[in-house]
């Protein structure tokens, strides 16, 4: 029997069915040579990789649910990247691809298909909150220092919460309880 979803979550079943977008790359990952060569190349993977990937919901490698209205945004960044990837081809002799970035619309179609889409995302969102829960609840059983810990968690939840285009974490109850256990944990 497949999960349904909650009543409290029928508008924001039909909001992501309206509105979304599928952000899909391929950024050139270093060959395999000494890493303290390419540094400046794994450093600009990792960069572009977290720019495309706070964009939205990642929900998948490379792939990440975004908003429509974020498109110019992402042709912003593409750019970024691009320049990037031109400087460090000059100033270093690099040789590194052009990345392959798409942006794919789409509407959903039906409403079975959108409520799995939104389980689908919340379910990562879940998992990423439970996660994180067990990673400080073991941090703070071995007695790392408290105010790092809520400097942490304060950056995964600001990311978390601009990725959140339909701000879930303040609409969804589940969300909302882990996102709070989560502040209490490190109060």
């Amino acid at each position: 029997m497949r999960a349904r979803v909650g009543y409290e979550n029928e508008e924001l079943v039909k909001e992501l069915g309206e509105k979304t977008a599928l952000l899909i790359y391929d950024i050139p990952y270093p060959p395999k040579a000494s890493r303290k060569e390419l540094a400046p190349w794994f450093s600009w993977y990792d960069w572009a990789t977290s720019k495309l990937r706070a964009l939205g919901y990642p929900i998948q490698y490379s792939v990440v649910l975004i908003d429509e209205k974020n498109i110019p945004l992402v042709k912003q960044i593409v750019v970024q990247i691009d320049e990037k990837r031109q400087s460090l081809n000059k100033a270093f002799g690099f040789n590194i691809p052009e990345p392959h970035i798409s942006v794919v619309r789409f509407r959903v179609e039906d409403k079975e298909s959108a409520e799995a889409l939104f389980l689908l995302v919340k379910a990562i969102l879940m998992e990423s909150l439970k996660t994180f829960i067990e990673h400080v609840e073991e941090q703070l059983r071995e007695g790392r220092d408290k105010t790092k810990l809520q400097k942490r968690v304060r950056e995964f939840l600001s990311r978390l919460r601009k990725q959140d285009f339909l701000n879930l974490l303040l609409r969804d109850p589940e969300l909302r309880r882990l996102a709070l256990q989560l502040e209490i944990l490190t109060a």
